[in-house]
């Protein structure tokens, strides 16, 4: 068992130059530069409430991965298996593309309620999985313990998160932002010493934003997106350039800052471009309507 838990020479023989960039654009779909993009266009152009709550679990979920790779320090597959070089000194267990990616696909599935999108859910995390395997970045192991976490953390989410969350939205900004900074604070203070990941507290960062920025947003904007395609398009077009456009300008300002506050800042400034900013330039350009 343990050799099948631990052993992926046998993904040797699967390599090939066809299947190799298929499965580095599943990869991908579990990088935070894919999640960056999906969660503010659902915002922008499907559901806020939806992908507010999305957010919330994808960001939480992506804490309690890189908390447990930091306590664990479980060891990748061997160097010689990797054709990802984008995983630097991160630990291996769990997997964090299997859990983040379960989390927001399976999530996502369960707010639209239909059976295609469950078909879509697992047929995307099925081959983000693999792809992890194909790689050689994970092991199998990895893979079934963040798939576990994944599932534990969705039941979790749904009969108890989503509960907190409605009851705290009760309270207004203030308590949504001081909970969330002292969960933050605990988090920092029980973290592991032998920390290879700035993850954690930039996700907090980015949470914060996404809930001070959404809240702005609901009071002072009140935007939604037409139904008709061509707005629709216009309004992502416009959304994600912004975004890009932002990020080239503020990495190379925070560059000389160490990486965790410069990641910190990075994310602040982009929950709240992502949650009130785009959707206020979006009413400026006539792009949406109340």
């Amino acid at each position: 068992m343990a050799d099948i838990l631990h052993d992926i020479s046998w993904v040797l023989p699967l390599r090939n130059e066809f299947l190799t960039p298929i499965f580095e654009f599943f990869t991908w779909l579990g990088y935070p530069t894919f999640i960056m993009l999906m969660l503010p266009l659902g915002y922008w152009l499907w559901s806020k409430t939806i992908f507010t709550r999305l957010a919330v679990i994808v960001m939480l979920s992506t804490v309690l991965n890189a908390f447990l790779k930091d306590l664990w320090e479980n060891p990748r597959p061997d160097l010689m298996f990797r054709l990802d070089a984008d995983v630097g000194k991160s630990f291996g267990m769990p997997s964090g593309h299997a859990q983040v990616s379960a989390v927001l696909w399976f999530w996502l599935a369960y707010e639209i309620q239909r059976r295609w999108a469950w078909l879509i859910a697992t047929v995307v995390v099925g081959a983000i999985c693999f792809s992890r395997l194909y790689l050689g970045i994970h092991d199998l192991e990895d893979i079934l313990v963040g798939l576990a976490l994944a599932l534990v953390s969705l039941f979790i989410f749904r009969f108890v998160m989503l509960l907190k969350i409605r009851k705290l939205s009760r309270y207004g900004l203030k308590s949504q932002l001081l909970s969330i900074f002292f969960v933050a604070i605990l988090v920092k203070l029980t973290w592991p010493p032998a920390s290879h990941s700035i993850g954690g507290l930039v996700a907090f960062s980015l949470l914060l934003a996404w809930i001070l920025g959404s809240n702005l947003e609901a009071n002072y904007v009140n935007f939604s997106a037409k139904l008709e395609p061509l707005p629709r398009v216009l309004t992502g077009l416009v959304g994600v350039v912004g975004l890009l456009s932002l990020l080239a300008i503020i990495t190379p300002l925070l560059s000389g800052l160490p990486s965790l506050t410069a990641g910190m800042i990075q994310s602040a400034i982009l929950g709240i471009y992502m949650t009130l900013l785009a959707p206020l330039l979006f009413r400026l350009c006539r792009l949406s309507r109340t």
